[in-house]
């Protein structure tokens, strides 16, 4: 290709494909690729429209130019790119592919698309403040590619074929006992294995909610929650989130006025307050869902951070709860495993519409999930994570105040931190600044229907707002 030739006059391909593999750039290229070829196919870049400088794009992503060469390169093969002589790259005309009608669909507050797509990619140099995810660092105890082997030596013969509609019974029997450690009382047969917390979520919804019902959700609420409830076109009402759970003069409030079918809630380090329900208020919950016929729906993808033992699924028959757990905190976000805890029989129920939408769950992953757990190093690592967890939140707690910040409750057992800086509005624009200083927020108008009312908060995650790099992009944004 042209670009081949071109750039091979003055660099050695062999010598700088060599340097590219011991330095680890090779997955730096693939990045760049991704994104630049994404902003092409979203047409960011029109037809013939030139792209960024090679210098540019260096600057931007913080990577060296023989990366953004390569990456260059494999544009060109696809076909999205091509050259001109001394004046830079240029985007293919891209030929219109057949279109069809989507199902109208209301797609409110764009923003929180946005930066589910941001949590999802790595920007070199670009601190991702906003982040869902804890730090790497945080995992060094665990080491997964042993454990894999030796879940697949386990379970070599039990691959070729479909699992139980449940999932795999021995995750089941050790999450029953796990459960019991935080006064949840489950057999195997009230779970259900899913592919992961958002699949359970997903999956509760679509069984449930229909267009004209009414679902309680926190207030501010974990966005991509909001997203799923917005795809049935249901009613969605919002409970304040105080420092000791949900307000529960509002939720009495609503529940006896709107009627609700669900109340989604989160017990312990909620996102993206780091609140925790206080047993007393746990109590109160209880009564007043099962006196209104209210099903709680308890999301404790975090239940590992946090020695407290308290869930509101620990103080019920499951007669109105489902509780949903998970691994991607805590584990890995790439190994997609969820649970779902209730009564059997709607834990049954459940299971058939699972395998009419999904056939099954991921047996392979439930097995190596297993296979954590049951072994000692788990434990190990839950002790270091914590550790790190309350460490960084006291230096994110330090650096949050000399920055003249406020949080919303000074957690020790939470991935976020809620705070809000006196005279900053976090608006779009005010967004786009941030980007320029290589800082990714999570703005609060995101967490809520009503986004102005969060219009000066943010969510910040603890292990990226520990570092002095955060403290001082951060200083330089805020005095911009």
């Amino acid at each position: 290709m042209t670009l081949k030739v071109q750039f091979l006059r003055t660099v050695s391909f062999k010598d700088d494909l060599k340097h590219i593999m011991e330095s680890n750039s090779v997955h730096l290229v693939d990045q760049i690729f991704q994104i630049l070829k994404h902003q092409i196919k979203s047409q960011l870049y029109k037809n013939n429209e030139k792209i960024p400088s090679i210098r540019k794009l260096c600057s931007q992503y913080n990577v060296s130019k023989n990366t953004v060469i390569y990456a260059l390169e494999r544009l060109v093969d696809e076909g999205l790119i091509y050259s001109k002589p001394a004046s830079g790259f240029f985007v293919m005309e891209q030929k219109n592919p057949p279109k069809f009608q989507q199902a109208h669909i209301e797609m409110h507050n764009i923003d929180e698309l946005w930066l589910m797509r941001r949590q999802l990619e790595t920007f070199n140099g670009v601190i991702n403040v906003g982040d869902g995810f804890p730090d790497s660092s945080w995992f060094e105890l665990l080491p997964l590619n042993k454990l894999l082997q030796k879940s697949l030596q386990e379970n070599n013969t039990k691959l070729l074929r479909y699992g139980s509609k449940y999932g795999y019974e021995a995750l089941r029997e050790t999450l029953s006992l796990r459960l019991s450690q935080i006064n949840i009382q489950a057999i195997p047969e009230n779970i259900l294995l899913t592919n992961g917390v958002n699949d359970a979520i997903d999956l509760i919804i679509r069984y449930f909610v229909e267009a004209d019902n009414t679902v309680l959700v926190d207030s501010p609420v974990y966005y991509p929650l909001l997203k799923k409830l917005q795809l049935t076109r249901c009613k969605v009402s919002e409970v304040p989130r105080l420092i000791d759970g949900p307000d529960c003069q509002v939720l009495e409030d609503r529940l006896k006025t709107l009627k609700p079918k669900l109340f989604f809630t989160q017990s312990v380090a909620h996102n993206p307050t780091g609140t925790t329900i206080s047993l007393e208020k746990i109590k109160m919950i209880n009564r007043l869902c099962k006196e209104h016929n209210c099903l709680v729906i308890e999301n404790d993808v975090f239940s590992e951070y946090t020695d407290y033992k308290h869930r509101l699924s620990s103080y019920s028959d499951f007669s109105h709860h489902l509780y949903i757990g998970g691994f991607s905190k805590i584990i890995s976000p790439s190994i997609r495993v969820g649970y779902i805890v209730g009564e059997y029989h709607l834990i049954d129920q459940l299971a058939d519409f699972k395998a009419i939408l999904h056939v099954n769950s991921s047996e392979y992953a439930e097995q190596f999930i297993c296979t954590i757990l049951q072994n000692k190093v788990y434990e190990q690592h839950l002790q270091f994570f914590k550790e790190s967890l309350k460490q960084s939140s006291q230096l994110a707690l330090a650096n949050i105040k000399k920055l003249g910040g406020q949080v919303f409750y000074e957690a020790r057992d939470s991935l976020y931190y809620w705070t809000t800086f006196e005279n900053l509005d976090l608006s779009q624009e005010m967004m786009k600044k941030s980007l320029e200083n290589k800082l990714v927020l999570a703005p609060g108008y995101i967490f809520s229907l009503d986004g102005q009312q969060y219009g000066q908060w943010t969510r910040l995650n603890v292990s990226l707002a520990s570092t002095t790099r955060f403290y001082e992009k951060f200083n330089a944004f805020l005095n911009h």
